[in-house]
């Protein structure tokens, strides 16, 4: 596979394609596929800890109020709005993510801790995916982690597409924010596998 970088966020990527999918004119396609988030995710798993909180996710300087932004869960829509007054963790992100699956793993470990400090996880996936196939949310949680489907400080949803815009136009396959309970963003970041430090001392009310 030959890959021609275009700088900031796009790779070409050259490829065969399997023989049951080429078309007549050729044998190989050219696909462009927006690069920038895989490589943000991928950066922090590689990155210690200690040095993964450099990246700036943020789309705005921290603190700021969280968008009103509405999700989907249970057949029903919902707001943040209505876990004002609670310390929560709005995660965002793609059921195809495989650093996802890990990160949903690792909130399952350290489940006793943040349960006791009142944290909620909404556990949202992006509005259509991020584009590509994947299972539902709760399909997603039913495979990976059963025991917190019907947690009560956890919630399964689905993003809509106004949450996309005002919360992760960039289309990031796995991106969080730690809102305070007076509805204020913050941390933003991503990969909970290796930034959980940051998770539980956002719950504990620890400084970060």
């Amino acid at each position: 596979m030959l890959a021609t970088i275009s700088m900031p966020t796009t790779i070409r990527l050259h490829h065969q394609i399997p023989a049951n999918n080429l078309p007549a004119s050729g044998l190989s396609s050219i696909q462009t596929i927006k690069i920038l988030p895989w490589l943000l995710t991928l950066l922090i798993l590689w990155t210690p800890p200690s040095m993964a909180g450099f990246l700036d996710l943020s789309p705005q300087p921290l603190p700021y109020a969280a968008p009103d932004a509405p999700f989907i869960s249970q057949g029903k829509t919902h707001s943040l709005a209505e876990y004002k007054g609670q310390k929560v963790m709005l995660w965002l992100f793609s059921t195809w993510c495989h650093t996802c699956i890990a990160g949903v793993k690792a909130l399952q470990e350290k489940q006793a801790i943040w349960n006791k400090t009142g944290l909620v996880v909404l556990a949202i996936r992006n509005y259509n995916n991020g584009g590509y196939a994947g299972p539902s949310i709760s399909t997603f949680m039913k495979k990976i982690a059963p025991q917190l489907l019907h947690h009560q400080s956890w919630v399964n949803g689905e993003a809509t597409k106004i949450m996309q815009q005002e919360m992760n136009q960039k289309r990031f396959p796995d991106i969080y924010y730690l809102i305070d309970k007076a509805g204020f963003v913050q941390v933003v970041s991503t990969a909970p596998t290796a930034t959980m430090n940051k998770i539980l001392k956002f719950a504990q009310g620890t400084p970060r």
